[in-house]
């Protein structure tokens, strides 16, 4: 912007509007090179720098997990990356946080906490897991999502919570005592924080001890040694071969056609029970544990006692993609179903999943989860223990089946309930996985095999500085 000052002092100093123009000049010129200057100051960022970097110096840092610390002189847990709020985070720390931050949400809480079950079971859930847990080293971390949180904080959290349902409290005022004594930290995948709950359950079936006409589908333990097996020619025969450096592990490698279609297992004494139905064994497989009722009347538990090195395949997606079945019938019943009207496609679909389960049976006919505890059907949940804890305990929100006399679903129930999560599954992996224990029987597989929900799951940790804590 040029002003020519020259040609304003050959004005004529008389001039009444000579002396005008010059005090518009005057006025006008320092808010022209105000508004028009390229040199514009920058904003006064300190503040919310200040607020950063204060907030970085108070983040917990990541534990190194090959630490093994007394949980009587660290706090039990701690926050990786994201923390719910600051004052749970650093209970003893005088630093007071900007009231915007403080006032930030992460999640929403509930306000009241409703359980549809009777409080029996989830003192029974809760009482099964302790039980086990009473062996458990209370140093060892776990990972509890963004949380790591120690094994015996993790059981004082249950023994405070059993304590607190004991009181025999009001809804709100039981509610009320649950957020002031305990951390409720919401987990899930994305920005809605949700997971997705598919169900599993133990079924019932009838079995032999020996194998007769009938009964000719077996199962298996785990082999104590393993003979290394040896292919005759081209043919589907195995020839067993002892190798003079045995090898126990190998049968870890054997896939479910080499074990089932070419019986590369047979006549060596692994059989625990024989099946008369092929599909019958392939969904205890995919359960992971069963109810035997044999021949004479009396039943045994098969338990899930380990597996093969391969990835679980699920069949549903396959059998879509083949065209047999359409998506409505991609459930546990719709294949059943499929493949009693199609046994010549057993086979084919069957051997495309190579993991192999096997099983010990154990006169306590209630399964047991990855974590050691007796599972109880819905009141256990089964998580991937990368990411979540046995022994955890959470509170969540789903939909639920409604079954008719017949096990035939009628609707679809909201519910909210407390949980205990003992168990893990081959399928079940991330953040945002759980699977649903619904018990035992056919009326808990018909529930089991069309769930497919997707949920909010809130776990329940026990506050370092509650004013119980002892």
């Amino acid at each position: 912007m040029l002003i020519h000052f020259e040609k304003i002092k050959k004005l004529p100093s008389d001039s009444t509007m000579s002396k005008k123009l010059l005090l518009i000049i005057l006025l006008t010129v320092p808010l022209i090179f105000t508004s028009c200057s390229i040199f514009k100051s920058k904003p006064d960022n300190s503040t919310s720098r200040n607020t950063e970097q204060v907030y970085k110096s108070q983040r917990a840092k990541k534990p190194d997990l090959s630490i093994q610390w007394p949980s009587n002189e660290n706090p039990p847990f701690w926050y990786r990356e994201k923390r719910i709020t600051p004052k749970l985070v650093l209970p003893e720390s005088n630093f007071t946080k900007p009231k915007s931050f403080l006032s930030k949400k992460f999640f929403n809480t509930p306000k009241i906490f409703t359980d549809d079950l009777d409080k029996a079971s989830l003192k029974k859930v809760i009482l099964n897991q302790l039980k086990i847990m009473a062996l458990s080293n209370p140093t060892k971390v776990e990972r509890l999502g963004d949380l790591m949180v120690t094994n015996g904080w993790l059981k004082k959290t249950l023994k405070s919570f059993l304590s607190l349902t004991n009181e025999n409290l009001t809804p709100k005022e039981f509610s009320r005592r649950l957020l002031d004594e305990f951390i409720i930290h919401h987990v899930g995948k994305g920005k809605r924080k949700q997971i997705l709950f598919t169900g599993y359950y133990a079924p019932t079936m009838q079995a032999s001890r020996v194998k007769t006409k009938k009964y000719r589908y077996p199962i298996y333990r785990i082999p104590k040694s393993s003979p290394e097996p040896q292919l005759i020619g081209n043919s589907k025969n195995y020839k067993i071969h002892e190798s003079s450096v045995p090898n126990p592990q190998i049968w870890r490698n054997f896939t479910r056609k080499q074990i089932d279609g070419e019986g590369v297992l047979s006549n060596q004494g692994l059989e625990i029970a024989w099946l008369d139905n092929d599909v019958d064994r392939f969904f205890l497989h995919i359960q992971g544990s069963g109810q035997l009722i044999f021949r004479d009347g009396t039943s045994l538990g098969a338990h899930f006692a380990g597996a093969n090195n391969f990835k679980f395949g699920g069949l549903g997606k396959r059998m879509i993609k083949d065209g047999v079945i359409d998506l409505a019938q991609g459930s546990m019943q719709g294949i059943k179903k499929y493949f009693k009207k199609h046994p010549e496609d057993i086979e084919k679909y069957f051997f495309q999943n190579k993991r192999y389960i096997f099983f010990k049976l154990s006169s306590d006919g209630n399964p047991r989860g990855s974590g050691g505890g007796e599972l109880l059907g819905g009141r256990s949940i089964a998580t991937d223990k990368k990411v979540y804890p046995a022994g955890g305990l959470a509170f969540v929100k789903l939909r639920k089946p409604i079954l008719n006399d017949k096990n035939q679903i009628v609707q679809w129930k909201n519910f909210s309930r407390f949980v205990v999560d003992q168990d893990t599954g081959n399928a079940i992996r991330g953040k945002g996985r759980a699977d649903f224990y619904f018990g035992m029987g056919d009326r808990a597989g018909a529930k089991a095999g069309h769930f497919h929900e997707w949920g909010d799951v809130f776990y329940i940790i026990k506050k370092f500085n509650s004013k119980s804590d002892s």
